[in-house]
């Protein structure tokens, strides 16, 4: 085991705890909400109050319902230029550095602007494809698109804020505003693995000191028009019209495809004394973080090689082996190439401690939240690290695991244990993996 913990200072660099948590999801918008409804094995997946779905082969998602952005966003001119994935974001940061303590002017004021940092992953253009089609419809001819009576008819009825608000960046605007923040910042478009490589630039920005604190995590709204219509083609979306519920499937032999979801999670993250010295509440520490890319082309999703390289990435930064993993929270994204591509990677990883070492799915219960879900994992991690009710949460719906891919998954209800290290997987759907190691504070 790893000689250099928690207050030491590793070989890499200076030591980095997470001191701040902060998330909207389809299975609440708190950490303790998140933790209990994982350990019961409760479902957020079902009905989508705010988008009919009635032209869509999706019938189901996994949605934050009874957002209210006012609650988090009480800049009215600011949420005028926010999407609905925005403002999820927004939210998730706003509960983040609140929970860290320093949501309170005087608290920011005592920090060195050029030593905060941000990093998003966003899932790129953003904008409100509503606010476009009157322009369009206006400028449609017998023979297509007239962009002359585009120019002339269509732009006048453009809303003039259409552009600001279809950023990709547009959170991370906010977060440096928020924050003052003048430091090292990213935001990071890549799919389903960027708000995990979000957190991971983040540590390694704090481990280096080349920040004193960081924000970090993502978000994402699959939950729109444009966005279904885009992947319902892509036959790796849940299409089926059964009990919601039952719809995501990970590592069982009847998945399924993943089911849509949307919210936002974020941490803080700072350079361990600093946390001490002001008294912030440590989640855990972060340990390794890496990345790698399948590199083949025709196979976006089920490289193997792409997730063993990230799992081992992050062990080597940590300085840690794999029999240092007591568990793992994985992509699970309930389709057969990335889970069989997952499993095999672990098993590899894991050797002969692959038969016991507990593996969950956390989209079982929340749908695929892509930019989302890596750093919503993670903060689902932390809870089963810390606490007097720490456990792994179960795969939901996984009843008939598939015995090609024969790893301990845990079923049937959450699993106690004393769990030390734990890996979060994290995967995009162009082959980017990311995976990060966080570590129980024992402080």
């Amino acid at each position: 085991m790893n000689p250099n913990r928690n207050g030491s200072r590793p070989p890499g660099g200076r030591t980095v705890a997470i001191t701040g948590v902060g998330l909207v999801s389809p299975l609440g918008n708190s950490a303790p909400a998140l933790w209990q409804a994982l350990r019961e094995g409760r479902s957020g997946i079902g009905p989508v109050p705010h988008l009919a779905l009635d032209a869509y082969r999706t019938r189901v998602g996994g949605a934050v319902r009874d957002f209210q952005p006012r609650q988090y966003i009480s800049d009215g001119k600011s949420l005028k230029l926010m999407t609905r994935p925005v403002r999820l974001g927004v939210a998730a940061v706003e509960l983040a550095v609140s929970d860290a303590g320093l949501g309170e002017a005087a608290s920011l004021a005592e920090l060195d602007p050029a030593r905060i940092g941000c990093f998003v992953g966003s899932p790129g253009h953003a904008g409100d494809r509503d606010e476009l089609l009157p322009a369009l419809d206006l400028s449609y001819k017998d023979d297509g698109l007239d962009l002359g009576a585009f120019g002339a008819d269509g732009i006048p009825t453009i809303n003039p804020l259409w552009l600001l608000k279809s950023l990709a960046n547009l959170v991370l605007y906010f977060v440096s505003l928020r924050l003052g923040a003048q430091g090292a910042n990213a935001n990071i478009c890549m799919s389903g693995a960027g708000g995990a490589i979000a957190v991971g630039e983040a540590f390694h920005a704090v481990r280096h000191g080349r920040a004193d604190i960081a924000v970090a995590g993502g978000y994402e709204s699959l939950l729109d028009e444009e966005r279904l219509e885009s992947f319902e083609p892509s036959g790796l979306l849940y299409l089926g019209d059964g009990a919601p519920e039952r719809a995501s499937r990970p590592f069982d032999r009847d998945r399924a495809g993943f089911v849509a979801a949307e919210g936002g999670a974020f941490v803080v993250l700072e350079e361990i004394e600093r946390a001490q010295r002001r008294g912030a509440r440590i989640y855990g520490i972060v340990r390794g973080y890496g990345n790698a890319s399948s590199g083949l082309p025709g196979r976006p999703n089920d490289s193997e090689e792409a997730f063993g390289g990230a799992m081992e990435a992050a062990l080597a930064d940590a300085r840690l082996d794999p029999w240092d993993v007591e568990a793992v929270f994985a992509q699970g994204l309930a389709t057969t190439e990335s889970d069989h591509a997952e499993a095999q990677a672990l098993k590899q990883l894991l050797t002969s401690r692959s038969a016991y070492t507990p593996i969950t799915a956390v989209k079982s219960m929340t749908g695929n939240l892509l930019a989302g879900s890596g750093p919503l994992e993670l903060i689902a991690a932390l809870g089963a690290l810390t606490g007097a009710e720490a456990a792994m949460p179960p795969i939901l719906n996984c009843e008939h695991p598939d015995p090609d891919l024969g790893l301990d998954y845990v079923r049937g209800g959450a699993r106690t244990g004393n769990f030390g290290h734990i890996l979060v997987n994290a995967g995009g759907l162009g082959g980017t993996v990311a995976s990060l190691l966080v570590e129980r504070f024992a402080g």
